[in-house]
């Protein structure tokens, strides 16, 4: 028998929801850790719910120290990649996606890069690409890897192709002055070779199954309907439907063990890092008048004892242990890519800055070209929705992290060569632009046409 609730989530999106909920919480930093209690922070005594034991767990919560490495990483990250704005190129009439993306007012910029933050926190995101009536545009639609429940492929004509698609959606409705979330599922189908969408609601009646509404078909322009479905995956490693690991996953779960050993340090410290006076060699007589009168300490406070009366201190001794553990985590997430850590100002070439680099820039250009391939797709689809060319459509984020060291020297290098014909205009230009002195984004046929047409510059009063 057939399954037709639309609320079947595929297994391994179930497996992955809690992976993706502590990865989140960690990228989010302290308040997000530790609003889930100790979920990411054992217990004392699990069993024992004596009030003082749940006192001490709750202070043992209280004073542990999350440190927000993971976060501060992709935010180093985030900026390495939009350090230089990305190249876009559309047709005229998607010009309104640059400041209007998705209807809402987001522009394609940020868009793509809340984007990129979801694939390092959690390695999965998806774009939906919609045609709004109204407004007769296109639109771009993202949506979080919590958000596609559902999906299937089948072989056709020798390639896999989507033939399903699940997105969970929340929508705000009207309570009076305020509000209330709804949850409808969107269903995205390739049925008989044509795509077909439906939005699924709750009935109103006592069961409160969802049920379909009707059946819309978005078309392109000059086409009676699409032959497939206008939706991609984004991923880590590539952008098939699989799952793939976060990028910043294997740093999530060393600072989420940084942080457990920062508890037992700082419940350490609070244990045993203040000073126990201790006093020896007292008669019952003396111990009761002192407890009486009471103890001053101080060196305006003389302490009267008896012959043979001893008094002193006991100071703990540091906890190095836990401190040596979380300084391996903390060396341990540097080398992961956490370069946000280091204390080191010296000043580097950038071949060493490339190299320190090199590994946490890696995994960040995949990244961002699997987010500008699926944006360029997206804008191929928009364009066709609206019978515009889909030539020359492209949407790159920049993959030049590190900013180059421009050397005099082979500036004057380059030109020399262009100018004794040793080198093509061409090549001159686009080594310029490797450089940054041209802008790359830049076609390089119009940088040769601007200035071919640029007039001698003429000295006042010469």
């Amino acid at each position: 028998m057939a399954n037709n609730d639309i609320t079947f989530t595929r297994p391994e999106h179930i497996a992955a929801c809690p992976l993706w909920e502590t990865e989140r919480d960690v990228c989010r930093g302290p308040v997000a850790v530790k609003s889930r209690g100790h979920k990411y922070l054992p217990k004392f005594e699990p069993g024992n719910t004596t009030a003082k034991n749940n006192q001490r767990n709750a202070d043992y919560l209280m004073r542990a120290v999350f440190y927000a490495i993971t976060g501060q990483t992709k935010i180093g990250l985030l900026g390495l990649a939009y350090r230089r704005s990305p190249a876009l190129a559309i047709p005229d009439r998607l010009d309104y996606l640059k400041t209007n993306a998705e209807g809402a007012g987001t522009s394609i910029y940020q868009q793509s890069q809340e984007t990129l933050e979801n694939i390092l926190e959690v390695g999965r995101h998806g774009l939906y690409v919609d045609y709004n009536e109204t407004d007769k545009q296109s639109v771009i639609l993202a949506y979080t890897a919590e958000e596609i429940i559902n999906w299937r492929t089948e072989r056709i004509n020798g390639k896999n192709k989507l033939v399903l698609v699940v997105l969970r959606e929340c929508v705000e409705k009207a309570d009076g002055f305020g509000f209330k979330d709804e949850i409808q599922y969107r269903e995205l189908a390739l049925e008989n070779g044509k795509f077909v969408a439906r939005v699924w609601r709750k009935a109103s009646d006592a069961a409160g199954a969802y049920v379909a509404g009707d059946t819309y078909m978005p078309v392109p322009f000059g086409k009676d309907s699409w032959d497939e479905i206008p939706f991609t995956f984004i991923g880590a490693q590539n952008n098939d439907p699989e799952i793939d690991d976060s990028p910043l996953g294997s740093l999530v779960e060393i600072n989420l063990g940084h942080y457990r050993n920062s508890a037992d340090y700082e419940d350490s410290v609070f244990f045993c890092g203040q000073i126990q006076p201790w006093i020896s060699g007292l008669s019952k007589e003396w111990r009761d008048y002192l407890e009486k009168k009471g103890i001053a300490f101080g060196s305006r406070s003389p302490l009267m004892l008896p012959m043979d009366g001893k008094a002193g201190f006991i100071q703990g001794q540091p906890n190095m242990i836990v401190k040596e553990a979380m300084d391996d985590k903390k060396a341990y997430m540097i080398a992961l890519g956490a370069r946000l850590l280091e204390q080191n100002g010296a000043v580097k070439t950038a071949t060493e800055a490339s190299g320190d680099q090199a590994s946490a820039t890696s995994v960040l250009g995949i990244c961002c070209s699997n987010v500008s391939e699926a944006y360029t797709q997206a804008l191929k689809w928009g364009a066709r929705y609206l019978g515009q060319s889909e030539e020359n459509i492209n949407y790159e984020i920049s993959q030049e992290f590190i900013a180059k060291l421009v050397d005099a020297q082979i500036i004057t290098a380059i030109v020399s060569a262009w100018m004794n014909k040793a080198l093509p205009k061409e090549d001159m230009i686009r080594a310029l632009q490797k450089m940054d002195i041209i802008d790359p984004a830049k076609d390089v046929n119009d940088v040769i046409d601007a200035l071919s047409v640029e007039g001698p510059t003429f000295i006042e009063g010469a």
